[in-house]
């Protein structure tokens, strides 16, 4: 584990993600591509129209019970979104997408398509403590393989053993059941959580920078 990527207790409200160390290692053969985009932004009347896209989501959503709205949110993504891998000649740029620019787009690697479920299923009314971004590594079918980063959504109330919304199979699996998940650290909008704890070890703030940074643009442009 790169120590340089796990949240420190001994960091009060921060989480300890040297940029580079995390550009690095989240770009070496991952199976989600690199996890920071420097891409061509979709203009503002794609923006609008997703927007519109994304509120639908929210509403059909937002009618469904818990389990079925975590269900129904994560087979739409999984079928509105292509998977595409960032280019190669990409430099790594400190940058995740919101979800509109990746339903403007319709393209996305593994961070688009589990920030994009989380928006929607904090925007359709579910339980505040009932869903997290998950950044986890996942070790492939070829056990030889390094195992590589990946992001997905947790979610399930209480959030015991929560279901994983994932980008890689339509299988909603408890975490459990997700051997070939090795979780490093869970985090929200407000705080980063050593692997799935309880307790959380920057509660009230989330010191990731990137995803401050798609936050604040993601406020922006659903409100």
């Amino acid at each position: 584990m790169d120590a340089s990527l796990v949240p420190s207790a001994g960091e009060p409200g921060a989480c300890r993600c040297d940029r580079r160390e995390f550009v690095r290692h989240c770009t070496a053969t991952c199976l989600c591509a690199s996890t920071f985009h420097s891409i061509a932004q979709p203009l503002d009347g794609d923006l609008r129209q997703a927007r519109r896209e994304f509120d639908a989501l929210a509403v059909a959503a937002h009618a469904l019970d818990f389990d079925r709205r975590i269900a129904f949110i994560n087979v739409e993504i999984n079928q509105r979104i292509e998977y595409a891998a960032d280019p190669e000649s990409a430099p790594g740029a400190d940058v995740w997408s919101t979800p509109c620019e990746t339903l403007a787009r319709g393209t996305g690697d593994c961070e688009d398509f589990a920030i994009t479920k989380f928006f929607l299923l904090l925007a359709s009314g579910s339980p505040r403590h009932g869903f997290r971004l998950l950044y986890a590594r996942h070790r492939r079918l070829d056990l030889l393989a390094a195992p590589v980063p990946h992001l997905v959504v947790l979610a399930g109330w209480p959030l015991v053993d929560p279901l994983v919304m994932d980008c890689i199979t339509p299988l909603l699996l408890a975490l459990s059941r997700r051997d070939d998940l090795q979780p490093v650290f869970s985090f929200d909008q407000s705080a980063v959580w050593q692997r799935v704890d309880a307790a959380p070890i920057s509660p009230g703030r989330s010191g990731i920078r990137p995803w401050r940074t798609t936050l604040a643009r993601t406020r922006q442009q659903l409100h």
